[in-house]
């Protein structure tokens, strides 16, 4: 009857917006990943910059 047909529309509804919330969540994680891997290099770079410029002000300490 028309309730059924309802409930089922609904059901069908509810399926595709919990799909395309999980590829929504999906797509945010990868993005996420791909920021934190960035960081993750611009850090390390950063680190070594501070080393070497650390390096250059005890050998200008030392003269």
């Amino acid at each position: 009857d028309e309730r059924e047909l309802k409930r089922q529309r609904r059901k069908q509804s509810n399926r595709e917006s919990a799909r395309r919330s999980r590829l929504r969540k999906q797509a945010e994680c990868e993005a996420l990943g791909s920021r934190v891997g960035g960081l993750v290099e611009e850090n390390a770079s950063l680190k070594a910059e501070v080393a070497r410029l650390l390096a250059n002000c005890e050998a200008l300490s030392a003269d």
